[in-house]
């Protein structure tokens, strides 16, 4: 038998790092240990795995079994459990109808909406559904109009994140959600007259917005938010108290209207006005009587479309309204409540993915949440899944690509090579999905840093993706 020298042992040892190849948890890439020591972190703050899915041989395993925060990377294990089960041509349904009579044109009764958990029914929609009504000869509703929201439990925002709860990100979801609840004013910079122009589209009847704000000397536009100190005590009246930087260029600032039937109201009483309805009801919420006649339906757009919007732009209500649709499917008889869809999220996790249980701990969907718990091992073998499963193609084509779009379209790494979705909460930055290599061979790649300055920087987590591109 050959003699087995140390130096031929160290040798090996420099051959593997030097192409890459970290199979042992006690190894550490050396950018991305520089990009943690340039930040104070620690190694142990990050966790990381690196799985090969055809053939190549880069591995990566740091501190893989430690339960992390996924924060919205959450939202691949939602996504990719709603295209298997639900289907990607899945579409929400939000039924018209009334009760009372329609006679020479005006509805005499109660017009009922039921949402269907359409997360995208827009004001867009509502003037369409409110054009048809007048197409069929509805001219005026003598009455109110009650909203259904009974296909969803009633769901509440999270205390953890209250400092928030005008902002549209923590919207909690909502069967009958109409245009995501939220009043988006546009700020346009206008150097010239030195101002910001304020402005509203489409203009509601009721809504009143300061036609401008000041620009103040400040260069940068960090906390531009806190700058201008909106106050919406009267969400239809908003007011500011401070003023735009001037280092800013045109922002979009939106806020979360708390009343929804109120919001409804609004929208529904402007836009019934532009195509021709008369109504001076009001809005309350309530339930469909069985009595009630039919007028139509209407279908959203299909789950496909809405899973590529939900990871692309991390959108939180999407994510919600997915999860909590796999318990609307199960059991239609009844409202769907995150009990019992995590119940079958969990179920297709374990016989599907072949997942441990406790590896994945979805809350909400969304990753809006401290409750969430995953391990990296776990969330590389759900990509590795994800990358053999039927459903890839819809999948893996909603995930943000690197230097391109969505939440990584700033991220100058691995360019037009990673499909990456994105994750951020305080003290917690993730990342997962797929790289290509160089090499042409891809890999699953999933990491989390978390703890003090953990959100200061993306460089941990973008110098392991292009370890992954560069050695792959």
């Amino acid at each position: 038998m050959k003699k087995i020298t140390l130096a031929s042992v160290v040798a090996l040892i420099t051959y593997c790092f030097s192409m890459g190849i970290a199979a042992a948890q006690n190894f550490f890439p050396p950018a991305v240990s520089d990009a943690l020591r340039a930040e104070k972190l620690a190694k142990e703050q990050m966790a990381a795995s690196v799985v090969a899915l055809d053939g190549g041989k880069l591995a990566l395993n740091w501190r893989d079994k430690v339960k992390v925060i996924p924060a919205s990377t959450e939202k691949m294990v939602t996504t990719l459990a709603a295209l298997e089960l639900l289907g990607p041509d899945w579409r929400w349904k939000t039924s018209f109808s009334y009760t009372g009579e329609i006679s020479d044109g005006v509805l005499i009764g109660t017009l009922y909406i039921k949402g269907g958990g359409d997360p995208k029914y827009v004001a867009e929609n509502l003037w369409r559904d409110l054009s048809r009504l007048r197409s069929m000869g509805i001219r005026h509703i003598a009455g109110d109009v009650v909203i259904d929201r009974s296909y969803f439990e009633a769901d509440k925002q999270d205390p953890e994140f209250e400092e928030d709860w005008d902002r549209p990100y923590t919207a909690q979801a909502d069967a009958a959600l109409f245009n995501y609840r939220s009043i988006a004013m546009t700020i346009s910079p206008r150097k010239d007259l030195g101002v910001a122009l304020v402005t509203v589209s489409p203009p509601i009847e009721g809504l009143s917005v300061p036609s401008s704000v000041p620009i103040s000397r400040k260069k940068g536009c960090v906390r531009w938010r806190q700058a201008l100190e909106l106050d919406i005590d009267n969400p239809w009246q908003p007011q500011f108290d401070g003023a735009l930087p001037s280092g800013c260029d045109e922002k979009v600032l939106a806020y979360l209207v708390a009343d929804a039937n109120q919001y409804w109201q609004m929208y529904l009483k402007s836009i019934a006005s532009e195509v021709g309805i008369q109504w001076s009801g009001k809005v309350a919420g309530g339930f469909v009587p069985e009595q009630a006649k039919p007028l139509f339906d209407v279908w959203s757009d299909d789950l496909a479309t809405l899973v590529k919007l939900t990871n692309k732009f991390s959108n939180n209500v999407f994510a919600k309204h997915l999860l909590l649709t796999l318990a609307a499917k199960d059991r239609p008889e009844r409202p769907a409540g995150y009990d019992h869809a995590r119940s079958l999220l969990n179920a297709w996790l374990h016989y599907a993915v072949k997942v441990a249980p406790g590896e994945i701990l979805v809350d909400n969907g969304s990753g809006l949440s401290r409750n969430s718990r995953v391990t990296t091992r776990a969330m590389t073998k759900l990509i590795a899944y994800g990358w053999k499963s039927v459903r890839m193609p819809e999948w893996i084509s909603s995930f943000p690509i690197s230097a391109t779009d969505g939440t990584m379209s700033k991220r100058k790494v691995a360019p037009g090579s990673a499909y990456i979705k994105t994750g951020l909460l305080n003290n917690v930055k993730s990342a997962g999905g797929m790289v290509q290599a160089r090499s042409g061979k891809r890999y699953a790649i999933y990491a989390v840093v978390q703890g003090k300055n953990a959100t200061k920087t993306d460089a941990p987590i973008d110098r392991l993706i292009e370890w992954v591109y560069f050695n792959g």
